[in-house]
C-alpha cells in the first residue's frame, strides 16, 4: 500500500484503555508504530500569477499498529468524528482503538467543507435555527422519545446507552458538527474520497448515516474499495430502469426509494462485499401517529426497506450484499450509533466476523 503523507510521525505509543485486544501485547496496551494526518484531494482556484486559493480538500488522520493487516479501514463520519473515536461515556474504546488492537490500520476523514477540512471553494453559512434541535436528535437517533411539552427525554427500555449519567447525555447533545448534504457537496466529497482511496490502495470503507450515499458514489469513481460496511445509511442507488416502486409514508403519500445511476456505475457495487447494518426501535409497519417529530421514526422504517431493495438489486446482478437488522439476529437496544453503544464490542465483533468471512482481515 502506498502512503503519500507529507508528515509522518513514527513512534510507539502504549496507552491504557478497555476493549477487545487480540494482539500479543499485555492487556490494555495499544501499540502504534506510525501515525499522522494530512489533507487530500481538493483544487487550486484563481490566478497563480496573482491570487490563488487551495480549497475543497478533505482531511485524514491515520494510525498504523505493529504487524498490521493488509487492508486498512477507512472511517467516514456524518455528523461527528466522534462516531468512530470514543464512546459517549469516555470509558470504553470506540471502533478506532478496537480495530487498532485487532491489527488494522485506521484512517479517519473529515470530508471537504466540514470539520478540519472546512476550507471550501464556495461560500457557506451556518444558522443554528436551521439545525436539528437536541429533541429531534434524541428522537431521530432512537435513544428514546423527547416529545413537545416534555422538559426531559424518555429513554427506550433496554437502550444501549448509560441512561443514568446526565454528563454522558450532555456530551451526546454536543457532538454534532454542521453537515452540507447538497448535490454539489456530495460530488466534491466523493471526488476527494476517490483520490484518497487511490493513494491508499484497496481498503474497507465504513460509512454512517448521511455518508452512506457517499460510499456508494465513491465506489463508482475508484477501483480501490475492497468492501463497504454502512451503518444506517441515509440514501440508496439503483440501476437505471430498475428503480423500485415508491414506498408508502406515514401520514399519507409515497416516496421514491432512492436514485437511479447508470448500469455501468451500479455494476461497480457488485465487485466487492457490502453489509448494511440497522439498530433497534425501528418501526416495522406504518404508524399513523408518526407525524411531526415522530416522522423521523418512519424515515428509518423506509430506509430499511430501501436498503433491502438495493441489496436485492446488487445480488440480482451478481453482487454480494446483505441487509442486517440487529434485532433479527438477537441483538437488542441499539441506536443510530451502534458503534458507540454500550455493546459496541459486540457490534465490532460482527464487523470482524464479516471481514473474516470475506477474506478482508488477512495479514
Amino acid at each position: 500500500m502506498r502512503i503519500l503523507f507529507s508528515a509522518v510521525l513514527a513512534l510507539v505509543v502504549a496507552i491504557s484503555a478497555m476493549g477487545g485486544c487480540t494482539s500479543n501485547e499485555p492487556p490494555g496496551a495499544l501499540v502504534i508504530i506510525k501515525q499522522g494526518n494530512r489533507p487530500f484531494g481538493g483544487v487550486l482556484v484563481g490566478d497563480l500569477a496573482a491570487r490563488s486559493f487551495a480549497c475543497d480538500h478533505g482531511y485524514v488522520d491515520w494510525q498504523i499498529p505493529s504487524n498490521s493487516r493488509a487492508l486498512p479501514l477507512l472511517f467516514v463520519h456524518a455528523s461527528s468524528k466522534k462516531t468512530w473515536e470514543t464512546t459517549f461515556d469516555g470509558e470504553r474504546d470506540g471502533f478506532i482503538p478496537i480495530f487498532l488492537r485487532r491489527g488494522f490500520s485506521v484512517y479517519t476523514t473529515d470530508l471537504p467543507r466540514t470539520g478540519q477540512a472546512g476550507q471550501g471553494c464556495v461560500a457557506s453559512s451556518y444558522n443554528p435555527e436551521n439545525e436539528w434541535s437536541i429533541q429531534t436528535s434524541f428522537t431521530n437517533w432512537r435513544y428514546g422519545l423527547w416529545l413537545p411539552g416534555q422538559t426531559q427525554p424518555t429513554f427506550y427500555p433496554g437502550v444501549q446507552f448509560p441512561t443514568d449519567d446526565l454528563d454522558v447525555l450532555d456530551e451526546f447533545f454536543r457532538i454534532q458538527t454542521p453537515e452540507y448534504d447538497g448535490g454539489e457537496n456530495e460530488q466534491v466529497e466523493t471526488d476527494a474520497l476517490a483520490i484518497l482511496l487511490d493513494e491508499m490502495g484497496p481498503s474497507t470503507v465504513l460509512t454512517h448515516s448521511s455518508t452512506g450515499i457517499r460510499g456508494w458514489i465513491t465506489a463508482t469513481k475508484t477501483n480501490n474499495v475492497a468492501a463497504i460496511v454502512s451503518y444506517e445509511p441515509g440514501d440508496f442507488v439503483y440501476p437505471e430502469g430498475e428503480l423500485p416502486l415508491p414506498i408508502s409514508m406515514a401520514g399519507g403519500g409515497e416516496q421514491l426509494p432512492g436514485r437511479q445511476i447508470p448500469m455501468e456505475d451500479f455494476l461497480k457495487l457488485t465487485r466487492f462485499p457490502i453489509q448494511i447494518v440497522w439498530g433497534d426501535y425501528i418501526p416495522r409497519e406504518i404508524d399513523p401517529s408518526h407525524v411531526g417529530i415522530l416522522a423521523t421514526l418512519d424515515f428509518r422504517r423506509r430506509n430499511v426497506l430501501k436498503a433491502q431493495l438495493m441489496v436485492e438489486a446488487i445480488n440480482r446482478h451478481g453482487g454480494d450484499a446483505q441487509n442486517l437488522v440487529l434485532p433479527d439476529i438477537g441483538i437488542y437496544g441499539n441506536t443510530h450509533f451502534p458503534m458507540l453503544d454500550l455493546n459496541n464490542v459486540q457490534i465490532a465483533d460482527l464487523l470482524s466476523e464479516f471481514l473474516t468471512e470475506k477474506g478482508l482481515d488477512r495479514f
